[in-house]
């Protein structure tokens, strides 16, 4: 019996390349090509699998993953590489797979074919940088008290020679911090590391909405 899937999507041209890409294998069938501003009326009777397309890391994605978990539809994202955070989030929501849009025909129907018997599925990379954070030491991945100190001044967008002076520190000391403590939480850019700051309550205004999953009064907002 054929899988039947369903594609939400932001961008009609990707949606129809996947599409024809499904297509070319027998056991799969596209039921539904939906824009993901029309999420509500789905029927789980007629969709085994929902492929969703990711563009950027926000609320709008994870409320997404929960609206069509809630309704018991297994998920398969496909995104760009995220960073750690935000992944673990969207598996707290009971996302079921992530597939990075850099990946090939083999890693998607693979995905397809472990989310359809009940299974999770990550693509090599996603998984690896998980494995990492999930078994690197807690003492190791610590920030320093200098690290916080740079790490705030980052987020409030400072530039490196502001925060070397503020620190009175070189600008090469900054950028190792920086490096160092994008390592230690697997962040690839500064959202990343804005969320991290935010959570551990390091911003001078942790009341603002900063990020997605926050337990800051403000951070539930869908805005």
């Amino acid at each position: 019996m054929a899988t039947n899937i369903s594609i939400i999507y932001k961008h009609l041209l990707w949606a129809d390349s996947l599409l024809a890409l499904i297509r070319s294998e027998s056991a799969l069938h596209i039921s539904h090509k939906i824009h993901f501003s029309k999420l509500s009326g789905l029927n789980r009777k007629h969709i085994d699998l929902i492929i969703l397309e990711a563009t950027y890391p926000n609320a709008e994605l994870v409320n997404q993953v929960i609206q069509l978990k809630e309704s018991g539809f297994p998920v398969i994202v496909i995104g760009y590489h995220l960073d750690n955070e935000f992944i673990e989030l969207l598996l707290v929501k009971g996302l079921d797979g992530f597939v990075l849009k850099t990946c090939g025909q083999a890693n998607l129907f693979e995905a397809i074919h472990n989310v359809s018997q009940g299974n999770k599925y990550f693509c090599a990379p996603i998984a690896e940088s998980l494995s990492k954070r999930l078994y690197n030491n807690t003492d190791e991945r610590r920030l320093t008290t200098r690290e916080k100190e740079v790490l705030l001044g980052l987020v409030c967008l400072k530039t490196t020679s502001c925060i070397a002076r503020q620190l009175n520190i070189s600008e090469a000391t900054v950028r190792t911090h920086r490096k160092n403590i994008m390592s230690k939480f697997g962040s690839k850019n500064y959202i990343g590391l804005l969320r991290y700051a935010c959570r551990e309550g390091l911003l001078q205004t942790p009341d603002e909405q900063f990020c997605v999953g926050c337990s800051n009064r403000k951070c539930i907002s869908t805005n």
